[in-house]
């Protein structure tokens, strides 16, 4: 009667403990695959519209680039390429400063997908922008 009550006990056991080995809570390598890839999503070409700045300013491309760990970034105007400095990606934001006519204008990007939204700082006061992928 022992022997019958430890061998029950014993499949009861193993009835509930094969399917809780076999869940897996951690990430497979596919999920972290995809985490690594988002970041690499902000490398491109992303037309934006900005408004209620001057004309000169309202449209322009970003260039995305990414070297090693360091991403560089360059605003492309109808009248030039302005390069950006302090260039962070935290998450799915991308921060960056560039120097327009001697003023020092601090960007902040929000990337959806294929889409950007964000906040242009500047001595003039802060600006939306809004933007999408060209390449």
């Amino acid at each position: 009667m022992k022997k019958l009550y430890q061998n029950t006990v014993f499949l009861l056991a193993l009835l509930f403990l094969i399917p809780a080995l076999g869940r897996n809570d951690y990430p497979q390598a596919e999920e972290l695959e995809i985490h690594i890839l988002s970041k690499k999503k902000w490398v491109g070409v992303w037309e934006y519209t900005v408004s209620d700045v001057p004309p000169e300013y309202t449209n322009g491309e970003l260039h995305v680039t990414k070297s090693g760990r360091e991403y560089q970034v360059e605003l492309v105007l109808e009248y030039g390429k302005i390069p950006a400095q302090s260039v962070v990606l935290k998450s799915k934001t991308l921060y960056f400063e560039v120097d327009i006519d001697g003023m020092q204008i601090e960007i902040t990007l929000n990337r959806v997908d294929d889409t950007v939204s964000g906040e242009v700082s500047s001595p003039d006061g802060v600006f939306f922008l809004e933007g999408e992928r060209k390449e």
